[in-house]
């Protein structure tokens, strides 16, 4: 009997499943808004049933809460995201990636509760972050690194999601855009951290 890929929960909804010839236990993850189990690939349909039936409750609790709503404004130091409904191209998010302030535009026939419309919201407010990340963090790290009287040979932008900041031999330091999303002591905190590697790249 062919196992199957998707299963309707009464509780987790949608449910997609992966096995796996290497696993000898079942876990599971939330992301992207839907619940990923992974389970050993000679589990009985039984089993696998049971098995999510007593992750459920655990799930439920940990089921990531992040949504938006029609004129939510979420404020971070320099930068303000507002998120808007918009008629003019309904089946289109856009964005108007200028300072101080940044309009998300959700188009009408986007369902504000869907998971995959918090996704495409999320991407473009990163693409966004990424565009306005050298006007917003640059400045402030160059004047934090003239205040402690250290030269840096270039200042940049990356794209890092875990690393939010290099210093490379070269004295070449890169700052992840993500820290545009970040309160403004955090973001000094790490260019504290990277500047510190000018005198001391092992510290």
């Amino acid at each position: 009997m062919t196992l199957p890929t998707h299963i309707n929960h009464p509780q987790l909804g949608l449910v997609h499943i992966t096995y796996r010839t290497n696993s000898c236990r079942i876990s599971a993850r939330w992301k992207n808004g839907r619940v990923h189990i992974n389970a050993p690939a000679g589990i009985s349909l039984t089993e696998l049933s049971h098995a999510i039936d007593s992750l459920a409750p655990r799930l439920e609790v940990r089921q990531p809460s992040l949504k938006y709503h029609d004129s939510q404004s979420i404020k971070l130091d320099g930068v303000e995201f507002v998120i808007t409904r918009q008629s003019i191209s309904p089946d289109k998010i856009t964005a108007r990636p200028s300072l101080p302030a940044i309009s998300i535009g959700v188009g009408t026939n986007y369902d504000l509760n869907a998971p995959e419309t918090t996704q495409t919201i999320s991407r473009l407010m990163c693409r966004v972050a990424n565009r306005i990340a050298p006007q917003l963090l640059l400045p402030r790290a160059r004047a934090l690194a003239d205040a402690l009287g250290l030269k840096v040979s270039s200042w940049s932008i990356s794209t890092g999601h875990t690393t939010l900041g290099r210093c490379s031999a070269k004295k070449e330091i890169a700052l992840s855009y993500m820290l545009v999303f970040m309160p403004q002591h955090l973001r000094d905190y790490i260019v504290w951290h990277e500047l510190a590697h000018l005198s001391e790249m092992n510290h």
